[in-house]
């Protein structure tokens, strides 16, 4: 089985992280419910690169994702953000 070790950070400080196992089959809503705290509220995992901080989109395939960004992946820093996604409130 294909695995990857995504690295999550909880807080802004990037003191507490969880790191979750991702698979071919893995969306985002899979790590997002992996990372947050039981009965928490609407959350969402945002990427952040070069400053830049986007939501990713719920039914996003994590692995593919994390393939595309290549030897880049380095550079960037995923965070559970503990509000609702932008993008998925804006499609209500």
């Amino acid at each position: 089985v294909f695995q990857m070790i995504l690295t999550v950070f909880l807080s802004n400080n990037e003191q507490i992280l969880t790191e979750v196992p991702i698979t071919p089959e893995t969306t985002c809503r899979d790590v997002v419910e992996f990372c947050k705290e039981p009965g928490e509220g609407s959350c969402h995992l945002a990427e952040v690169w070069r400053g830049n901080e986007r939501p990713i989109p719920f039914d996003h395939m994590m692995y593919d994702h994390l393939q595309k960004w290549g030897p880049r992946r380095e550079e960037v820093k995923f965070f559970l953000r503990h509000e609702e996604s932008p993008a998925e409130s804006n499609e209500q």
